[in-house]
């Protein structure tokens, strides 16, 4: 069974999987007489769909791929024969009393069906024709032009963020851009929002990635050098402690933890960024904090308080920008299936500041016992 498996997953990782049919039930009394399983798309994500049949009915069942082992492992056992046909082979296996297979590989005889490739490049901005380099060295490709079927959620979560950048291209209508992106990580986004902007777009950008690890800008640079991204750099450094003379348009902060996000904050802030994406990780500063006599019966709950404060750092901080004068969105990310860090904070500056938005603020802090770090880093800019 396991050395089916490792096929079976080597075939959804190569992008080759058909699909496959398991057959001749060793025991027949209430068992299931066949399973088959093929792809499908549902709600912009690749499945497996296993339809498993028992006294004339068919039961269907969709699972993640990487659910698939698990699934195989409960309901496959029983059987002594699968076809696994791919875009290579075709695969026949027959097992024996003792779970062990004798695997027998033929020429293939079925062709892949392109439709879910059709399906996404018609839901999605980063469409696989245009982008196949680009998605290739990012390893989310396989050289025949298909997404990779593990994958897919890193296609759908990019194509995700795309979207909101294009949000916001009626602010950013000119033809040079320059762009921050604080603690850019691995920086498939970054890549991602360059090659959009670029090649999609036909914008001329500059964009900064910083990071404080070295091993990961030295890969992002490599990267953008055999993608030609000439106006693409990753520098090693620290949010609050970078400094530049250019002028900003954007600034973009995904995960940046705890006060981190205030920090990449108050730098667009003091820019007079046009635009400001965050993506908040982690709340420490507000959890120590807060205290209030009506909360204190919730917040005495852990996995509460630590909720709770993770949305009161992002509401206070979203009054505050717009205190600053900003109009503030916060959005949903991505699918909370994804990630719990889904929260999107998206900022257009607006140029008036709002006192009374400021005034809301303080009575807030004041009413929560909260000394948040972003008044304070932008101390200078507003009298307090």
């Amino acid at each position: 069974m396991e050395k089916l498996i490792r096929l079976w997953e080597e075939s959804l990782e190569q992008n080759t999987f058909i699909d496959a049919v398991w057959s001749n039930p060793r025991i027949k009394l209430d068992q299931y007489e066949k399973i088959t399983c093929k792809r499908i798309l549902l709600k912009s994500e690749v499945l497996l769909q296993f339809t498993l049949y028992k006294n004339n009915k068919a039961y269907h069942e969709n699972c993640k791929l990487s659910e698939v082992a698990a699934f195989l492992r409960n309901n496959a056992q029983n059987f002594k024969q699968l076809q696994l046909y791919t875009t290579t082979y075709d695969y026949q296996a027959l097992i024996n009393k003792k779970g062990e297979a004798n695997i027998k590989r033929k020429a293939a005889t079925k062709k892949q069906d392109t439709s879910l490739s059709h399906n996404r490049q018609k839901q999605y901005i980063l469409d696989e024709a245009s982008s196949k380099e680009f998605l290739i060295h990012l390893g989310l490709m396989s050289n025949d032009g298909q997404i990779k079927p593990s994958k897919y959620d890193k296609y759908k979560q990019i194509n995700k963020y795309l979207e909101t950048i294009e949000s916001v291209m009626s602010t950013l209508n000119q033809d040079f851009i320059r762009i921050i992106d604080f603690g850019c990580g691995k920086s498939y986004l970054t890549f991602a929002m360059y090659h959009y902007l670029t090649h999609i777009r036909g914008k001329q950008v500059e964009i900064v990635g910083l990071d404080l690890k070295e091993d990961v800008i030295a890969f992002c640079n490599d990267l953008a050098h055999s993608l030609g991204y000439t106006n693409l750099k990753f520098q090693v450094g620290d949010i609050g402690q970078y400094t530049t003379d250019k002028t900003i348009d954007m600034v973009v902060s995904l995960h940046a933890c705890n006060t981190a996000t205030d920090a990449a904050l108050a730098k667009a802030v003091g820019w007079d960024a046009k635009v400001i994406l965050a993506v908040p990780c982690c709340h420490h500063e507000c959890y120590t904090q807060i205290h209030n006599p009506l909360l204190d019966p919730i917040l005495k709950h852990g996995i509460l308080k630590e909720k709770i404060a993770s949305f009161i750092t992002d509401g206070m901080r979203s009054l505050y920008l717009e205190s600053v004068g900003y109009k503030v969105n916060v959005m949903e990310f991505i699918d909370m299936q994804h990630t719990p860090k889904n929260i999107l904070i998206k900022a257009i500056r607006q140029g008036t500041p709002n006192p009374s938005a400021l005034e809301t603020y303080k009575a807030l802090s004041e009413g929560m016992h909260l000394d948040l770090s972003l008044p304070r880093m932008l101390k200078d800019r507003i009298s307090q």
